[in-house]
C-alpha cells in the first residue's frame, strides 16, 4: 500500500536579473525521489514511457533555436534526494544542516553556492499518514515555530523557512513544486486527499500570492503546480488514469507524457521571463464547456503582473445583443507561475453566445482576450480550425473542439515532415478550446500543425512571416 508521496526535483534553468545583467543561466540539475523519477523518465521505475524530461529539453532548445552555451541542459544526479526518505524534517536537514538524522547532504553547499548550476527546483515530499514527529521538534513547547495542532502547520513553517533561504540566493532561480494528489484507494482516503488539496491551495493561492504571513513572494522562486495537472476533475483525488495502480499514487507513463512537456515549457519560459524582468499577463488558453444547462469558461495565465482581475463579458447572436459584463474573477496580482481560472454562466436565455475576457490591471488599464463562441444546439465534434491570424508574426491563436475529454496533442512540423515543436500535450475537457501560439524562434515559412486526440487526427497549414 503506497501512502507516502515523494516528490523532490531540482531543476536549474537560466535567468538574467537586474542584479546579474550579464549572465545567462541555462544549466539545470534534476534531483528526485520516487515521484519525480517517475515523471522524469518512467522507464527508470516501470514500463517505458513515450515522453521524458530530457527529450522535452531537446525539443524546447530546437523550437527556440538555442544551441551551444545558450542551450538549456538538465542533469539528473542521483535517484534519491535527500537520500534517507521523504519527510519534511529532512528538508530541514538538507537546507539548514544538522545531525539529528545523520544526513550529510546540503542543498545550499552543494547547489546554491557553487557555480555548477543556475536554478534549483525543489519538490517537497508530503506524507499525510504520519502526523506527529516530536523527535524532530527542537522545542516542543515552541508553539510559535512548531505548532502541534495539525500537520499542515508544521509543514507550512518549514516551507516558509525554505522560501526564505531561497530568497537569500538571488543568483539562483528556484523551482518549488507543490505536492501531488493521492489516488482514491490510498490508505488515507478522503483525509489524505483533503490534506493535499488544502496544502496546495495554501502554497499556490496564499503563499505565492503574497497573502501569507511570509509577505511578498520572492521573484526568483517559481511554484510548479503538479497537483492541478494530475487531479481528477471535481474531486481532490488523483485522476486514476495517471496513477501506477489502484492504490499506488505514483504517476504512470501517461502522467509523465502529460507533465514532462508542461514542466519543461513552464520552467524555461519562467526563467526566460525572469531574465527579461518582464511578467506580463500572458493568457495561454481560453475555453468553454457545456455542462447540462451551464456554460463553464476556463482560462489559464502563464505569468501576471499587477493583474487586478477579469471581467467576464458575453453577447448573444440570437437575438443580437450588446456586450454585457456577467461576472468578475479576481486576479493574482503579480506571479511568475501558471494560474487557473473558471467561471460558470447559468443565466442562459439564448442558444448561441460569444464570450470574451476583459483583463484589468491594478492601474485601470485593460485589454480584451480573443472571443469564443458557444452554440448550445450544436453537436460538438472533433474539429481543428484554421489559425488566426494567418500569416502571422509572432503570435496566433488555434481553436479546436472535442466531443469527449482526454489527452490532446498539438504538434508543429516543417514542410519536410520534421517535428519542430510540441504546442500542446495535456488533458482537456470536452468543449471548444483556444490556444495562443508564439512562433518566436521559428524561421519564416510554411508549417503544418497536427491535432491528435484519441484515434482522431487532422492537420492544417500555418505561415510564419518575419
Amino acid at each position: 500500500m503506497q501512502h507516502k508521496i515523494i516528490l523532490i526535483v531540482i531543476i536549474l534553468i537560466g535567468f538574467i536579473s537586474t542584479i546579474f545583467p550579464q549572465q545567462t543561466f541555462r544549466r539545470a540539475v534534476y534531483l528526485s525521489q520516487s515521484f519525480g523519477t517517475h515523471l522524469y523518465n518512467h522507464s527508470l521505475v516501470g514500463s517505458p514511457g513515450t515522453t521524458t524530461v530530457p527529450n522535452e529539453v531537446a525539443i524546447y532548445n530546437s523550437a527556440h533555436g538555442y544551441t551551444g552555451n545558450n542551450a538549456f541542459t538538465i542533469n539528473r544526479i542521483t535517484p534519491d534526494y535527500p537520500l534517507v526518505g521523504d519527510m519534511i524534517w529532512q528538508w530541514n536537514q538538507v537546507f539548514f544542516g544538522g545531525s539529528l538524522y545523520s544526513n550529510t547532504q546540503n542543498v545550499i553547499t552543494e547547489y546554491a553556492i557553487p557555480n555548477t548550476y543556475d536554478i534549483i527546483n525543489v519538490t517537497i515530499g508530503f506524507n499525510s499518514g504520519d502526523i506527529w514527529f516530536p523527535d524532530w521538534y527542537v522545542d516542543e513547547t515552541d508553539t510559535l515555530h512548531y505548532p502541534l495542532s495539525h500537520i499542515e502547520n508544521v509543514y507550512k513553517y518549514w516551507i516558509r523557512q525554505m522560501v526564505a533561504t531561497m530568497e537569500l540566493y538571488p543568483d539562483k532561480y528556484w523551482i518549488l513544486w507543490n505536492i501531488p494528489p493521492v489516488v482514491e484507494d490510498d490508505a488515507g482516503g478522503e483525509t489524505y486527499a483533503l490534506d493535499h488539496a488544502n496544502f496546495n491551495d495554501w502554497m499556490v493561492n496564499t503563499l505565492q500570492a503574497g497573502l501569507d504571513s511570509y509577505g511578498a513572494f520572492p521573484p526568483n522562486v517559481y511554484i510548479f503546480d503538479v497537483f492541478t495537472l494530475l487531479k481528477e476533475s471535481g474531486s481532490n483525488y488523483m485522476n486514476p488514469a495517471y496513477a501506477d495502480g489502484i492504490n499506488d499514487s505514483h504517476p504512470n507513463a501517461l502522467a509523465s507524457s502529460l507533465v514532462a512537456p508542461i514542466l519543461v515549457q513552464q520552467m524555461f519560459d519562467a526563467a526566460r521571463a525572469y531574465e527579461e524582468n518582464l511578467l506580463p499577463v500572458e493568457l495561454t488558453s481560453f475555453s468553454a464547456t457545456i455542462i447540462g444547462s451551464t456554460i463553464k469558461l476556463s482560462w489559464n495565465t502563464a505569468t501576471e503582473i499587477n493583474n487586478f482581475g477579469f471581467d467576464v463579458e458575453r453577447t448573444s447572436t440570437s437575438p443580437t445583443q450588446e456586450w454585457t459584463k456577467i461576472g468578475f474573477v479576481e486576479g493574482h496580482g503579480t506571479s511568475n507561475s501558471p494560474k487557473y481560472y473558471s467561471f460558470e454562466d447559468n443565466n442562459l436565455t439564448a442558444r448561441k453566445y460569444i464570450y470574451r475576457l476583459k483583463q484589468i490591471d491594478s492601474d485601470g488599464q485593460f485589454e480584451y482576450s480573443k472571443e469564443i463562441e458557444v452554440d448550445l444546439d450544436a453537436t460538438i465534434k472533433y474539429e481543428l480550425s484554421q489559425n488566426y491570424p494567418n500569416p502571422f508574426n509572432p503570435t496566433t491563436t488555434i481553436q479546436f473542439s472535442l466531443p469527449t475529454s482526454g489527452n490532446v496533442k498539438l504538434t508543429l512540423y516543417n514542410i519536410n515532415g520534421q517535428e519542430v515543436r510540441s504546442i500542446l500535450n495535456e488533458y482537456k475537457e470536452s468543449g471548444t478550446h483556444i490556444i495562443n501560439f508564439n512562433a518566436s524562434g521559428l524561421s519564416s515559412g510554411a508549417y503544418i500543425y497536427k491535432l491528435t486526440a484519441g484515434t482522431f487526427s487532422t492537420t492544417r497549414k500555418m505561415i510564419v512571416i518575419k
